[in-house]
């Protein structure tokens, strides 16, 4: 059995050779739609924002073979786009101009049909070997073993015996706020989408808790609901600032870091890394060819080999995921450009908790020096990600409940085994929580979907 309907679920049905004869269960929530998970879904049909949300990264640094699946059906991914709002293809103009169709950030929901049509491919390979695909659209909830095999429990169903089973659910979920989910609140962008709009287009203020992807993703909500000059939109995150725009360039670059092993601390480690990055944007390097080359280069040298204290390496990789993250370049762009405009506005500091009033929302905010102040606004959405108050899925607290994987104190991410393992060598595990795989500790977080596979791929390596 197969848990999980997502990027890193396709990535364990690649590397399946059962015997002929064998029998495969596809189980997860939308598993008719295997590979396209919750990051990828389809969008609403008809909508305004269906098209909207955009990859974080240029399409090939998600996939070369996607980038170029994308680039043989442009003539269609133009007619699909055409007359939007925001003019993404305009956004893209000088990208197609050098013939670099590659390096655009394309709406999340080709992405999503490209791994169907992965997933469709490696379903049919399966069937032409003999064995048997079964899809079942439900959520695993638990798992018990003994001598007989693995037994996983569903929400809709009686349990399923099988012999083993790969689980690959979604990351924890958002932090969440007294009072973000109200009648001017909402505790996510996804899923709550025609009840944000109804405020923006009310012109209501949309106000953001989280400086990240998703508040992203939120501006890109309002720029397809309403003109640009209605907007009203606030951003608050612990920085104050956005994340740096990923932008291509011909040709291709990656930042080669040189990095010396034997560092005692995790203090030292940085510093050496701190001044790496400084380097490379000394030289010109933009952060997409820097965030992908530091990559491409942990992925190479795990971080153990340059601190032999694991708990001083586990250290590292919070820091490093501020100091190279990025995102969707349009999308930044724009909202520099509208900062500078004045519709919309990035402040520093924490959420507390919402307050709902008659005609709208107020925020309670601690700011960089500690200090409490109340933020009134229109409409609140929470883009906050994971944090100290988020929980995981049933299935991965059942897992820690039984000790099949643990929990770092240090990173707060997952640890598993060698080759994804958990205690019980039937089950594996992957999702953008692991931090540690064996004696591994992740540099760079997993929820980019490159490391995922890379990781799979190896985990299959050390299990065949």
């Amino acid at each position: 059995m197969i848990v999980g309907d997502g990027i890193t679920a396709l990535a364990f049905l690649d590397g399946l050779s059962p015997p002929p004869g064998s029998e495969v269960i596809l189980l997860g929530r939308n598993a008719s739609e295997f590979g396209r998970g919750a990051a990828y879904a389809k969008g609403t049909p008809g909508t305004p924002w269906q098209f909207a949300y955009l990859l974080n990264s240029p399409a090939d640094d998600i996939d070369p073979a996607f980038a170029a699946w994308l680039a043989a059906r442009w003539p269609e991914v133009e007619t699909k786009m055409a007359g939007r709002r925001p003019d993404w293809l305009g956004a893209a103009r000088g990208l197609i101009a050098e013939g670099d169709l590659y390096g655009v950030n394309a709406p999340r929901e080709f992405y999503g049909d490209f791994m169907r049509e992965q997933a469709e491919a490696a379903t049919a390979r399966l069937a032409a070997n003999g064995a048997r695909v079964r899809v079942m659209d439900d959520t695993a909830t638990g798992v018990t073993l003994d001598a007989g095999g693995v037994r996983v429990a569903r929400e809709n169903g009686p349990a399923l015996s099988v012999d083993s089973v790969d689980i690959a659910p979604g990351g924890p979920s958002t932090m969440r706020f007294d009072g973000d989910d109200g009648p001017f609140a909402a505790p996510s962008v996804f899923g709550y989408e025609d009840r944000i709009a109804e405020h923006i287009l009310a012109g209501r203020e949309t106000f953001c808790i989280g400086g990240n992807a998703a508040m992203l993703d939120v501006l890109r909500l309002c720029q397809s609901l309403i003109p640009e000059d209605e907007l009203r939109f606030t951003a608050l995150a612990p920085d104050g600032s956005v994340p740096a725009a990923l932008v291509p360039r011909m040709p291709r670059k990656l930042t080669q870091p040189t990095l010396t092993p034997g560092h005692d601390t995790a203090t030292s480690n940085m510093e050496e890394i701190a001044q790496a990055i400084a380097t490379a944007q000394a030289e010109g390097d933009e952060m997409r060819e820097i965030r992908a080359g530091f990559r491409a280069h942990f992925l190479n040298h795990p971080l153990t080999g340059y601190l032999e204290n694991p708990d001083e390496a586990r250290r590292v990789p919070g820091k490093l995921r501020f100091w190279l993250r990025g995102g969707t370049r349009d999308t930044i762009f724009d909202m520099h450009r509208l900062i500078k405009a004045g519709v919309c506005r990035m402040l520093t500091g924490s959420a507390i908790d919402i307050d709902h009033r008659a005609d709208g929302a107020t925020v309670r905010v601690r700011d960089a020096d500690g200090v409490e102040q109340r933020i009134e606004t229109g409409f609140v959405v929470n883009c906050a990600g994971a944090g100290p108050t988020s929980r995981f899925d049933p299935m991965t607290q059942d897992l820690l409940d039984q000790g099949l994987i643990a929990r770092c104190d240090i990173t707060r991410g997952l640890r598993v085994g060698s080759g994804c393992r958990a205690t019980d060598p039937r089950v594996r595990y992957l999702s953008p929580a692991v931090s540690e795989v064996g004696d591994e500790v992740m540099a760079m977080p997993l929820y980019d979907a490159h490391m995922l596979r890379t990781i799979s791929a190896r985990g299959r390596q050390l299990t065949s």
